[in-house]
């Protein structure tokens, strides 16, 4: 315990201390945000906001990690996932940037490279780390097993890209107000802090831990009105974050409802896509869903703000089944 206190304050003040620096120098270079003209028009004005402070996040969860983290399978595996997502997303901050548009590395390579990660992670977890091949189902006694050898390793690394790539994606998809997806990844992360600790996934705590830490030093700068933007960078780093930890505490299932306002952002946008395409309306004025009650007439700090209770609501709701399910103390 004492680890993941550590990790996450040393993780809190390198990023709060590194902040206002990297902010200057993103303004020097004038590494701004890119707005789309189609978006909301309160917006605009954000346009130019230095962006990609993902960067600073992962300096203060590095920082940490080299002084509490364990040099143990575990954290290799862990790191390797949140590595090469953050990777991607900071590839695409750059095409962005230098750039002046929205589309980053491909479809293709990006697939590619989570294909890789996931498939290494997997091996060094299932031989190194003592995971198993099989989705604990909570509530049941039996776990759904995917298979032995070989023919087990392909369909659990397909589960296991399906986990992160989802989790990635949805938080990137939150990530369009100012603290929104940073202030849900510190609930989720810090419930995913207790679960792992409770699991005695130690090593995956003092990361998750440590990641909360550098969430909340990164909140400092990015409270409405932001004065940095985390980016694809931070956005993916935290979705890879939270993804690796289910999978190694085994709470795959527990995700959705722990991560339940990221999945409500994704359902909004697939609602609105699939909806669009069959009937040529839309669900929502505008998706993904907190762009919907801006223009219904929220401010962007009441959105957050509510958006954080519901998630939080939700997060509390996935650690109690969490914890009667599997610990069977209903």
């Amino acid at each position: 315990m004492f680890s993941v206190v550590l990790g996450a304050a040393i993780a809190f003040l390198v990023t709060l201390s590194l902040g206002s620096k990297f902010i200057e120098f993103l303004q020097t270079k004038k590494f701004g945000q890119f707005v789309r003209e189609e978006g909301p028009q309160t917006h605009l004005i954000k346009a130019g906001t230095p962006t990609m402070g993902g960067v600073v996040m992962l300096t203060g969860l590095l920082a940490a990690l080299v002084v509490v983290a364990r040099p143990n399978w575990a954290t290799v595996a862990m790191l390797i996932i949140v590595s090469v997502v953050a990777g991607i997303g900071l590839y695409d901050d750059w095409q962005k940037i230098s750039k002046k548009r929205s589309e980053g590395l491909s479809v293709r390579y990006k697939f590619l490279l989570q294909i890789a990660a996931v498939v290494v992670a997997d091996v060094l977890a299932l031989r190194y780390v003592g995971m198993t091949q099989e989705v604990v189902v909570p509530g049941f006694d039996n776990n759904l097993v995917l298979g032995p050898g070989l023919i087990g390793l392909g369909l659990f690394s397909i589960f296991s890209l399906l986990v992160i790539a989802g989790t990635t994606n949805a938080v990137n998809l939150t990530d369009g107000l100012d603290g929104l997806a940073a202030g849900a990844g510190s609930i989720s992360l810090l419930a995913y802090t207790g679960i792992a600790f409770m699991e005695r996934q130690y090593d995956v705590a003092v990361i998750c831990g440590a990641m909360v830490g550098a969430i909340i030093g990164f909140l400092w700068y990015n409270a409405h009105p932001a004065q940095v933007f985390m980016g694809d960078t931070g956005s993916l780093a935290i979705g890879g974050v939270l993804s690796a930890a289910a999978i190694l505490t085994k709470t795959e299932l527990i995700l959705p409802i722990v991560g339940g306002l990221f999945v409500i952002e994704a359902l909004s946008v697939i609602i609105q896509y699939t909806f669009f395409k069959l009937t040529r309306r839309r669900v929502f004025k505008m998706a993904p869903i907190h762009h919907h009650f801006e223009l219904s007439g929220w401010q962007e700090n009441q959105v957050v703000v509510r958006f954080w209770i519901i998630h939080s609501v939700l997060v509390a709701v996935g650690f109690s089944l969490y914890y009667f399910l599997l610990y069977n103390t209903v």
